[in-house]
């Protein structure tokens, strides 16, 4: 048992939705931590595979309305394909199951390839050499187990592919892992991990989490950008990261995008029942991602190319760049398949939990927003008098948060398949400091394929996974050219210099990057911690077109209190406000 007070053990798990009809919780299977044991028992209680039915013994997620568990060996023979010369590869499957990616790769890959598998389970191996003939080679190592490679006295070349599907999350080591299987690639060598992933802002150490992690002996809980951070230590840089659960709808095609009944029997007493019901709750919750992350090797420990990127990192720690360097978008090229992404859904989120928490009806609990165009066709029916430089066309009214969602969907269709990037929300903790209530993940539904970052000059930033802690007038920690997007809500009128907060904005978005913002017209003072600008169209239209960004759309929109508000409470809030909207890109 995971915990040793079984009491204890049960609230938990009834706290996490499991149902409890019996009282013998000794009847419950547990392995601790012994991952060999654990598959030996898995595979001996099911007879269902085929040994010439690769798809029957491919023990994976499904992918897609065909519920295929081969998919996977697609994606990552792309990947190979994508960063290597895909041929005369030396590729290790690291935690190889019943060998359904090594017979795959064998009989669908090039035949150049050698092929090896490492698993620590007698059963898998049994398994495995009951498999048609094949050229293959497995063996019952550890996957950290890699020292003969790319040794000169054992003879046997170093890897070039190292690829685990749903194993490298029960490393019990990560560091360790990612350590060994760098010094046994080749310079230019690919890892290439499909696993879960958690959601950005889920906290590793809550209940749901932890009762997933011990039964699922989940013992690799990380982000993407988490793991990045381990993985450049040994230098292995993230290349490729795909939200496959997004783009293969795998609640829809595994869960039915229904939570799961989680009522045990004598029959589903198993270790891995648990687990599995755990990792479906929360996959259904967003708190899980599955993914498919690739890093590929940069040179070896002592490669005097990395001892280059050292000093100069040490010479220039926020990475600015001349502009001619500046990196740029990707974007889609001749004869490549776009990227497949869940579209944004325009809707305000309560910043709590993953993928911006809960919905909220409207901005605030003092307004509700999109009511610029309205306000428009009233006053043009209404007008009793009309003075030419009061005048705004209609065009400069609309709902601030359809018209953002419009085009960063728009941007996300022009990404390739596989690309990666990154989502900066400028402000996005809440002035935590004054009173307000700390969030962090607010926006984070606008990253769509992006990996979603925050920046904030309050001290709750720190500590928060993938948040920049600076003042956003001066922000030497934030990299050059280093944001596919920028975003902002109602935060830019706290600087006390907005022009150089701008050029901070225009230094770390990408060429071919969008940068969108809301800004307050009319509206209360509301210092948080300080109040310092109001702006119009005008006014952000010629603080980023100075600074070499083409404006895509700007305007108005209009928020009023709902009616039991202005029914029920007064105070300095104005009953209108007005912010401003503005979507541009880099030049």
């Amino acid at each position: 048992m995971p915990w040793k007070d079984e009491v204890a053990f049960q609230q938990r798990l009834m706290s996490c939705g499991v149902e409890f009809n019996w009282n013998n919780l000794d009847s419950w299977v547990w392995f601790n931590g012994d991952i060999g044991k654990y598959y030996n028992e898995l595979i001996g209680s099911d007879s269902k595979r085929n040994p010439n039915e690769i798809s029957s013994y491919a023990v994976h997620r499904w992918m897609g309305k065909e519920r295929s568990t081969l998919i996977h060996y697609e994606l990552i023979l792309s990947a190979m394909r994508q960063f290597t010369s895909g041929e005369g590869l030396h590729v290790l499957d690291a935690g190889c199951g019943l060998g359904a990616g090594l017979m795959w790769f064998e009989t669908n890959g090039p035949k150049s390839f050698d092929l090896v598998g490492h698993t620590i389970s007698s059963s898998q191996l049994d398994f495995i050499n009951k498999l048609p003939q094949h050229k293959f080679e497995a063996v019952l190592k550890s996957y950290d187990d890699l020292g003969a490679y790319g040794d000169d006295s054992s003879g046997i070349r170093a890897l070039d592919v190292i690829y685990s599907i749903e194993a490298f999350i029960h490393s019990p080591d990560e560091e360790h892992t990612l350590k060994q299987w760098s010094k046994a690639l080749a310079d230019q060598g690919l890892v290439i991990l499909v696993d879960d992933f958690l959601a950005v802002g889920v906290d590793k150490d809550a209940e749901d989490i932890q009762i997933f992690a011990k039964s699922w002996m989940a013992n690799v809980l990380h982000t993407t950008s988490s793991l990045t951070e381990l993985a450049e230590r040994h230098n292995l840089k993230l290349v490729l990261d795909r939200d496959l659960g997004s783009e293969y709808n795998i609640n829809k095609w595994n869960y039915g995008n229904r939570f799961p009944d989680m009522a045990p029997t004598k029959r589903k007493s198993h270790q891995g029942w648990l687990g599995s019901k755990m990792r479906q709750r929360l996959m259904i919750e967003g708190k899980l991602t599955y993914r498919l992350v690739v890093f590929q090797k940069q040179g070896g420990i002592n490669s005097p190319n990395i001892s280059k990127n050292r000093q100069a990192f040490q010479e220039n720690p926020a990475g600015l760049v001349e502009e001619d360097e500046c990196s740029e978008v990707q974007t889609i090229a001749e004869n490549k398949r776009p990227l497949v992404f869940e579209e944004i859904v325009p809707e305000h989120r309560t910043g709590k939990g993953s993928g911006g928490g809960g919905k909220m009806k409207c901005i605030s609990g003092w307004y509700c927003c999109g009511m610029g165009e309205t306000w428009w066709e009233n006053l043009d029916a209404n007008r009793t008098d009309t003075t030419s430089y009061l005048k705004l066309d209609k065009s400069l009214f609309g709902d601030y948060m359809e018209k953002i969602v419009e085009h960063l969907n728009k941007f996300y269709r022009t990404l390739p398949e596989g690309a990666v990037g990154k989502f900066l929300d400028i402000g996005g903790t809440g002035n935590v400091a004054n009173g307000m209530r700390k969030v962090t993940s607010k926006f984070s539904h606008f990253a769509g394929p992006f990996d979603y970052w925050l920046l904030d000059s309050d001290s709750a930033a720190k500590g928060v996974e993938n948040a920049l802690y600076c003042d956003m007038a001066d922000c030497k920690v934030a990299p050059s050219c280093g944001f596919d997007v920028t975003f902002s809500h109602t935060v830019l009128e706290h600087t006390h210099r907005p022009w150089d907060t701008f050029d901070t904005i225009a230094r770390i978005t990408k060429k071919g990057g969008l940068t969108a913002h809301v800004v307050p017209f009319s509206y209360q003072y509301h210092a948080t911690p300080d109040d310092n600008f109001r702006f119009s169209h005008r006014g952000v239209t010629t603080l980023l077109e100075d600074r070499g960004f083409t404006i895509l759309e700007v305007g108005y929109d209009i928020c009023t209190k709902p009616d039991k508000v202005l029914r029920e409470r007064i105070d300095e809030h104005f009953d209108t406000i007005w912010l401003v909207y503005v979507i541009a890109q880099k030049n």
